[in-house]
């Protein structure tokens, strides 16, 4: 049987909706949908987004009374899982940067895009991206997946690639190659920095278009499978104001790399497509601070050395349930006080409300374990 775009466009929808219940059921937010036409062409697609102020809530110490350990009181604070199908009469620069594509070359293009950024600082950003091009007589499927943690979490690292390198397994696909190019591809160059802990990356895959499809698709059917431990047990980690304030500096590399290097975002402004859209994957909050590192001995500077470079995740020797950073004695501590260099506006406790959320994201969390 031939592999129809028609079949692509149908299965990449499936992975946006697979995505998109996990992230429901495990957050307990709801998203805002917006169906959307191209404009410079046919076709179009579905946005769905999640968003919402950041706000705490007090963890009481150990024996009673409160320390300066707080909660978020959601579980996602920004985040998209974007699905387009566009044909359009000149394929962006951007798109392919292998092949040679003539100006005025009609194309078509499907996907799916994806970025949460989570209240907890505890709990990383995640990206992912899959994607089908057509010009003229070329065709290649590309995709990537990659994570981005703000605090030591080996745990969560290695479960990540190991479910990453069983997919790259089960379709003959090079692990390594692929994470390799991940690890590169994902490097902020002006600051000398990988983005995250990478993951895998993948462009201009045309050998086999079936079995090529499978494998794009197969990541995207991943991504719950890999982001679960991430997301609902750093949802759930206290944290301190402090904290937050380096999640938000974190959040300004991430900004810096989307808007300078990303292909994606290239290719949705070149190409004209819906400016929300392609900007979703920007954090609701960020923070740029001048001439700012962690102090030298401090958790974060640690993390920053140690976690920011090309790391054999997936050979690990970690056990993925294994506790992460604050998840078994963070209530026990006293946790450092806020930085001063920020006045810190959206610091306020919630009420029950916010308590009610935070009880029901942990009961969805159970009720995503207990169905895996």
């Amino acid at each position: 049987m031939v592999l129809t775009t028609e079949a692509i466009e149908s299965r990449f929808r499936g992975v946006q909706d697979r995505i998109c219940n996990f992230l429901r059921e495990a957050s307990g937010q709801d998203y805002h949908e917006d169906r959307w036409e191209y404009g410079r062409g046919t076709g179009g697609g579905i946005t769905r987004v999640w968003e919402s102020a950041f706000d705490t809530v007090p963890v009481s110490c150990v024996g009673g009374g409160e320390t300066d350990l707080l909660q978020s009181a959601a579980v996602l604070e920004k985040g998209g899982v974007n699905f387009s199908a566009i044909h359009g009469d000149s394929l962006a620069p951007a798109a392919a940067t292998k092949f040679s594509i003539p100006e005025g070359t009609p194309f078509v293009a499907t996907g799916v895009s994806i970025v949460i950024h989570p209240q907890n600082p505890n709990a990383p950003t995640i990206h992912m991206n899959i994607r089908y091009f057509e010009a003229g007589e070329k065709w290649w499927f590309g995709g990537g997946i990659d994570l981005t943690p703000n605090y030591p979490c080996e745990a969560f690292c290695a479960h990540f690639h190991r479910v990453l390198k069983r997919v790259c397994e089960e379709y003959g696909e090079d692990f390594a190659t692929h994470k390799a190019t991940c690890d590169d591809y994902f490097t902020i160059n002006h600051r000398n920095e990988m983005r995250g802990v990478g993951g895998v990356f993948v462009d201009h895959l045309c050998t086999n278009k079936e079995r090529n499809f499978e494998f794009i698709a197969a990541l995207g059917d991943a991504f719950c499978e890999a982001y679960e431990p991430a997301l609902c047990r750093g949802a759930v980690i206290p944290f301190t104001l402090s904290q937050r304030e380096f999640q938000l500096w974190r959040r300004s590399r991430y900004v810096e790399f989307n808007l300078v290097y990303d292909r994606g975002t290239k290719f949705g402004l070149q190409s004209g497509g819906r400016i929300e859209s392609i900007m979703m994957s920007m954090p609701r909050e960020a923070m740029w601070l001048y001439d700012y590192a962690p102090p030298a001995g401090s958790v974060e500077h640690s993390f920053m050395q140690t976690f920011l470079q090309p790391r054999d995740w997936a050979g690990a020797p970690v056990d993925a349930s294994a506790p992460v950073y604050g998840e078994d004695t963070a209530v026990e501590q006293k946790a450092s006080p806020c930085c001063g260099r920020c006045p810190c506006p959206h610091m306020k406790t919630a009420g029950t409300h916010a308590l009610a959320a935070l009880v029901g994201a942990t009961i969805a969390w159970i009720l995503v374990r207990r169905n895996a």
